[in-house]
């Protein structure tokens, strides 16, 4: 049996007519956009030049999210308990004062966030959940330094203020996009497994 993709001949090609396999190149989902937003399906990126063979993502939802921010803050409380309040109490310092030892904390908890979701996409929360941050605009989804630093620092700040209504956007959203997503142009989708 063929399995190659191949378009239509030109008297059968019209708008609605999908391609057909004549070869052995395993078959992938060909969505345009209109049809990834209405599936919950992503192929490629969303860029009007989608590529045959791109693979296809969904969409991960407001509560899958969830889960991934809260295993998150589990692994950073975890480390707060076991190392800096230890630290703390090996020093001196008082718990009404901000210290240096607060400082070392926050920024290990920024880079946490910045560097793992620049380098791979996830966070631990999100290895954990199966879902990862992919960028709209590069056609193998990689994220720029830019678009993260855009995302988690400004995005999240502006999501997270009006009563948090900016990250409940991604569940009623159609490519289930929050806010921080929409400034800087990514998507959260599972992974293929």
């Amino acid at each position: 049996m063929d399995d190659k993709i191949t378009r239509p001949s030109a008297a059968d090609d019209g708008p609605d007519r999908p391609l057909r396999r004549t070869g052995d190149e395993p078959p992938e989902s060909l969505l345009d956009a209109d049809a990834a937003a209405a599936t919950g399906t992503v192929t490629g990126f969303a860029g009007p030049d989608q590529h045959v063979g791109s693979p296809s993502y969904a969409f991960a939802g407001f509560w899958i999210r969830a889960l991934a921010t809260l295993l998150d803050g589990l692994l950073l409380t975890g480390l707060t308990l076991l190392v800096f309040n230890p630290l703390r109490r090996a020093l001196g310092v008082e718990a009404a004062l901000f210290s240096l030892v607060d400082g070392l904390e926050m920024l290990v908890d920024f880079l946490y966030m910045i560097l793992l979701t620049w380098w791979s996409g996830q966070t631990l929360g999100k290895v954990i959940t199966g879902i990862r941050v992919i960028s709209a605009r590069q056609p193998r989804g990689n994220l720029t330094i830019g678009q993260v630093l855009l995302r988690e620092i400004v995005g999240k700040l502006l999501s997270g203020l009006p009563l948090g209504l900016g990250y409940m956007w991604a569940g009623w959203h159609p490519k289930k996009q929050a806010w921080h997503d929409l400034i800087a142009k990514t998507y959260v989708v599972r992974e293929r497994r």
